[in-house]
Formats: structure tokens, C-alpha cells, sequence
């Protein structure tokens, strides 16, 4: 773990000499890392519509074999084979851990005394931002994926619905995590979500165009 953390730092310290200015290093080094992991990130995606598709398909072999049990075993057990395969796919997302931890020590650990052109009302990216900006972007950049489910375009036909308890329980988390949290810290949180949130439209562009020429 101190392995990734001192490359981190280093990656971090070329780039404020670079740019002049940490805050801009932080969303450049976040967007990096976010890059360099993005064929799991994409992995993990993919497993999870599948995830979804075979859930519905399941349902939907209950449903027509409910009055033939033999049948219904027999179904339930070949899909069950192809749901743990996709499964495997899903924990590829454990190995984005190391990182994740390694760079949020290297942020924790910043020099004192840093401002950044990003965020003008802070006078220091070591302190948490006690106007709660922060935190509100950050809320409403992790609540947007499932927003978005309400724009025709961008919705997926197996995306769950978006009810008042994950509403609450997204909000009540993102202000945990970043309300006390050091601005250099809400950047590369705010930066992760941002890149998600691009990546997840993209994902849904390329299903919805993927599943129109499938039509066709």
C-alpha cells in the first residue's frame, strides 16, 4: 500500500509542478487513476446489466414453468451456472481498493497551507469546506446516475427505479463522507463522481444504440 501511495505522491508533486496549483493536480491525478482503471470499471458495468438481464430472465422462467417443477429445476440450474460467471466479473471491483486507499492517504497527507483556483473560498485545501459546498456538489454528482433515469434517452429498460430510500440514504452518505472531509480530499471525491457519472452516460448511449441496431 505505501508502494502506490509514494507513486501517487510523486505523480502528484510532477504535476503541481506542472500546474502550479494542487487543486488542479488532484483532478488531473483522479483523472488518471480513473483512466487506468477504467477496463475493470467498464468490466464491472458490463457484469452488473447482465446481472440485471439474467434476473429478469429468471423471473420470467418462474413464471412460465411454474406448473412444471422438474422443468423449472432445470432451468433455474443452467441459468444459476451463467449467473455466478457474470458474478465474477463484479468483483474485479475489489481491485480498485489499493488505489482508492493509497490516494486518499496521499491527499490526507498534503502540505498546509495550499489553495487552488478550483474552489476560491477556501484558504486551505487541509480544511473541510464550512460553507458546505462541497458537500451539495458532491451529493447531487452521486444521486445524478440515477437521475437520469427519467431522461427517455438515457434510461436503461432493467434499471431499477429510483425510489425515496435511496434518495435519502445517497444523500445521507455523500454528506458523511465529505461534510468534515478536506477540500483536497472532496475534490478527488467530486472528480470521481463526475467521471462516473460521464462514464455511466456513455455506458447507457452505447446499450440504447446496441439494443436499437438488435431491433433493426
Amino acid at each position: 500500500m505505501d508502494f502506490i501511495s509514494n507513486i501517487l505522491q510523486e505523480v502528484l508533486n510532477i504535476l503541481f509542478s506542472f500546474t502550479g496549483d494542487f487543486g488542479i493536480a488532484i483532478v488531473l491525478i483522479t483523472l488518471i487513476v480513473k483512466l487506468m482503471l477504467m477496463p475493470l470499471s467498464l468490466k464491472q458495468r458490463f457484469s452488473m446489466k447482465k446481472q440485471q438481464e439474467l434476473a429478469e430472465k429468471m423471473e420470467h422462467i418462474k413464471e412460465k414453468y411454474k406448473d412444471n417443477a422438474k422443468e423449472l429445476e432445470k432451468q433455474l440450474q443452467m441459468h444459476s451456472v451463467e449467473s455466478m460467471k457474470s458474478m465474477i466479473g463484479c468483483s474485479t471491483i475489489l481491485l480498485q481498493m489499493p488505489v482508492i486507499y493509497a490516494l486518499y492517504h496521499v491527499c490526507l497527507n498534503m502540505p498546509k497551507g495550499f489553495t487552488t483556483v478550483i474552489i476560491p473560498w477556501i484558504a486551505n485545501l487541509n480544511t473541510a469546506d464550512n460553507l458546505f459546498i462541497l458537500p451539495c456538489i458532491y451529493t447531487l454528482t452521486m444521486l445524478a446516475p440515477n437521475l437520469i433515469n427519467y431522461i427517455p434517452y438515457f434510461k436503461v429498460s432493467s434499471q431499477r427505479t429510483f425510489n425515496k430510500q435511496t434518495i435519502i440514504m445517497t444523500t445521507i452518505t455523500s454528506l458523511i463522507i465529505t461534510v468534515r472531509t478536506p477540500v483536497a480530499l472532496g475534490l478527488y471525491f467530486i472528480t470521481s463522481a463526475i467521471y462516473a457519472l460521464i462514464e455511466e452516460i456513455c455506458f447507457r448511449i452505447y446499450f440504447n444504440r446496441k439494443n436499437k441496431l438488435v431491433l433493426k
